[in-house]
């Protein structure tokens, strides 16, 4: 273009419209400018096509009586004093405010204040761009129309075609006979179509009439009246249904409608459709205030007409969660859960994580935590919904307090735990249970090692009904403990595959010793043994709960060592075995069990390690020496690839002696940009038995995701197998159609990325 070109300088507040000189040269088109090219160019530049998400230019508007400039470039003008209007010809750029206007003739009113474009135009600002064939501006309103137009939304990013436009202001915009779709240019493969649209970027809205929905060229929606947001702000509307085929439900159809309620409250009704059951209604109501927040859930299913002999003719389920912090340092919570019958779950699935509960829990908490004090004040009950399973107590209530102070500058410390509570069950003995535990320890730590003297005593006392014939009602328990925990700490510099790292001996000796006291009078509410691994080496009870209290005279001798990178001290490498040396027998066991006589524990063993690549593994052994068979009580092994270009990879193997051996595998494979694959599979050694599995395929394109799933598992082994299929599309930045396979996912693939 050339290099030197009329320049002028219009005064919208002012009278007169004149040359400014002086600045042609300076204002010159740059070689470098964005806005060179063909319009499309125009349009797009800047817009960040399948990344969604693009800064907001800063929005800004004129006040009244403000003075505001507009500065016109072109290659001529031909300027009318009297009737105070310019005609700019050739390659005209007017820049006004925050918009920018290109045509090769545009005429300027200065009674009216309005540009209008008669031949092709291009116009930037902040919310909206446009290129058209005739276009007019009011600037002092902010307002203008334009007919045949391409246009683009920057911050959506969306873009489409239309009749004609009408910008009503900066944020609202209405557009007749329009196309929408966030697609870039050149792929349309979703695209709606509407009689007229009306965009709304100040709220975040987008509504049509007579919209039609195309995928791929074919329609397969029609909305006679559609509202969507274009960000992330929430609106009332309805919200892309679920749509899924099960062997239990058949096909299953669930159109969610939302309610913005308000800024901290919104709801959900959700119809839901079961060709096999018939019409459920579903409904979710969060909120959130300052000090505290709840999300309740809601289903019933009126007559459901598959349902077995024992299912009540209402089914139904309820949930409530709620968190509160009444003051500073306390805690409310709140989990309440409900189905009608004992197969809700299982018939009206929607996750195999659902199939595998065993008890719903219902419990209110009040928690406190102080720099010394912790209290906890709970209610605690269980609804069981698997067969053949022993209810747990209810805990009516439990009040608990911990204390830990130090009472010398050497270190000296006191601890406390205490507890009361009410056990209550419909068909055992129920009572209530006093338990207090004080400690003194004395740590001494230093770089090279620690030393932990503990002494503790212990005393429990219980109040009791419905005891069995010849047992106390009031039986209790005084105990007294010592424990000595000490270890060292060795360290080298070594060289690890190439790498500068550092590794560490950790040798630890762990001494414990708890008298016997017979406690075959005590109930037994909430005592178990406790699963042996690593850690339980070096637990002062091998007991949960407080019934029960073990004997013990006993070492543990235990050797971690770890590898760690010198740079970033990340952990390569780590391992750690262990074992307890018995001086004495255990007597003291729950019903059932007789005294154990061996003089020492199972070998436990742990490893974890970061193999480079993305590769890691991780595995732990328990190892019985005096066992006669099977040596082995429990073990796992695991190892896993992740990379975020080529995907994830996972094989576990389980082993519980006489009770568990499976193993699972699952991967996510990206076969290119677009195309990725997954798929699980859990088998059970034990029962020569799939439990669960499924296969999937996922396509991803700039503007749309497809998955498909097909799901087979059981949720007991003497039953069949149940096949479902689900499906799922996602229409970027519009909705997202089908069942939410992408949550499903990446709760069952480790590593798997839906982004």
């Amino acid at each position: 273009m050339p290099g030197n070109r009329p320049l002028l300088l219009l005064t919208l507040s002012g009278s007169l419209i004149f040359p400014l000189s002086g600045h042609a040269e300076a204002m010159a088109e740059d070689p470098d400018s964005p806005f060179l090219g063909a319009p499309s160019d125009w349009l797009d530049t800047g817009i960040a096509w399948c990344m969604f998400e693009t800064p907001t230019p800063d929005g800004g508007q004129r006040a009244p009586g403000e003075e505001s400039n507009i500065l016109v470039t072109a290659d001529g003008a031909v300027l009318n004093q009297s009737e105070e209007t310019a005609l700019f010809s050739g390659d005209v750029e007017v820049n006004y405010q925050e918009a920018w206007i290109r045509a090769q003739e545009i005429r300027y009113h200065r009674r009216s204040e309005t540009i209008e474009a008669d031949q092709s135009f291009v116009l930037l600002q902040p919310g909206l761009r446009v290129a058209g064939s005739r276009a007019q501006i009011h600037l002092a309103e902010d307002q203008g129309n334009a007919e045949a137009v391409e246009y683009r939304l920057p911050t959506v990013p969306a873009r489409g075609s239309a009749a004609s436009v009408e910008i009503l202001d900066p944020d609202h915009f209405f557009f007749e006979q329009p196309t929408y779709t966030t697609c870039p240019p050149g792929d349309s493969s979703w695209e709606l179509t509407a009689a007229d649209l009306s965009i709304d970027t100040e709220e975040g809205v987008g509504t049509a009439h007579d919209a039609k929905l195309r995928f791929k060229g074919v329609p397969f929606l029609y909305l006679p009246y559609a509202s969507f947001p274009i960000d992330d702000r929430r609106k009332s509307g309805f919200l892309p249904p679920s749509v899924g085929q099960s062997e239990s439900t058949g096909f299953d159809l669930s159109v969610p409608y939302y309610f913005n309620i308000a800024p901290n409250m919104d709801a959900t009704l959700a119809p839901r459709i079961m060709t096999k059951r018939g019409l459920a209604l579903g409904g979710e109501f969060r909120y959130m205030q300052p000090r505290h927040r709840g999300v309740l859930l809601a289903e019933i299913l009126p007559d459901d007409r598959d349902r077995s002999e024992d299912d009540p003719d209402v089914r139904g389920a309820f949930s409530l969660q709620g968190q509160a912090t009444p003051g500073d340092d306390w805690l409310f919570e709140t989990d309440i859960n409900y189905v009608s019958d004992d197969n809700y779950l299982a018939d009206l699935r929607k996750s195999m994580a659902l199939t595998s509960k065993k008890h719903l829990e219902r419990h209110a908490d009040l928690r406190y935590s102080g720099e010394r004090w912790a209290l906890l004040g709970r209610v605690q009950d269980f609804q069981t919904i698997a067969q053949n399973t022993e209810e747990p107590y209810s805990r009516l209530p439990q009040l608990l307090a911990k204390f830990d102070s130090p009472i010398t500058q050497q270190g000296l410390s006191l601890g406390l735990t205490s507890e009361y509570v009410y056990f209550d069950h419909d068909d055992k003995e129920r009572g209530h249970r006093l338990d207090i535990h004080p400690y003194l320890t004395l740590p001494m730590e230093r770089e090279w090692g620690f030393l932990t003297p503990k002494l503790s005593g212990r005393y429990t006392a219980y109040q009791l009904d419905q005891r069995a014939t010849g047992l106390p009602d009031d039986p209790d328990r005084l105990l007294g403990s010592f424990s000595l925990d000490g270890g060292l700490f060795f360290e080298r510099y070594a060289d690890w595959f190439g790498n500068d790292t550092l590794q560490t001996l950790e040798p630890r000796l762990f001494y414990l010793y708890t008298p016997y006291k017979d406690q075959s009078d005590l109930p037994v509410f909430d005592s178990a043994d406790t699963t042996f691994s690593f850690n339980s080496l070096f637990r002062a009870n091998r007991f949960s709960g407080s019934d029960r209290v073990g004997d013990a005279n006993q070492l543990t001798t235990a050797l971690s060592s770890r590898i760690l990178d010198s740079r970033t001290n990340r952990e390569l490498l780590s391992a750690s075995l262990g074992q307890i040396f018995y001086f004495a027998d255990r007597e003291v066991q729950l019903e059932g069990s007789s005294t154990t006589t061996e003089s020492s524990s199972p070998i436990v063993a742990e490893v974890s390690a970061i193999l480079g690549g993305g590769w890691s593994a991780r595995g732990n052994i328990q190892w019985d020496p005096h066992a006669s068979v099977s040596r082995t009580e429990r073990s796992a092994a695991s190892i896993h690839y992740l990379d975020k270009n080529k995907g994830a990879f996972n094989l576990a193997y389980r082993y519980l002696e006489d009770e568990l051996e499976d193993t699972e595998v699952s991967v996510h494979v990206p076969v290119n940009d677009s195309l990725g694959l997954m798929g699980l599979w859990n088998y059970s050694l034990l029962r020569d038995q799939t439990m669960g599995a499924f296969a999937g395929i996922e396509y991803n394109s700039c503007c749309w995701t497809v998955r498909a799933m097909v799901r087979q598992f059981v949720t007991d082994g003497d039953e069949d197998p149940e096949l479902d299929f689900f499906v799922q599309l996602e229409l970027k930045g519009l909705a997202s159609l089908g069942s939410r396979l992408d949550d499903t996912l990446k709760r069952e693939i480790r590593g798997y990325d839906s982004d």
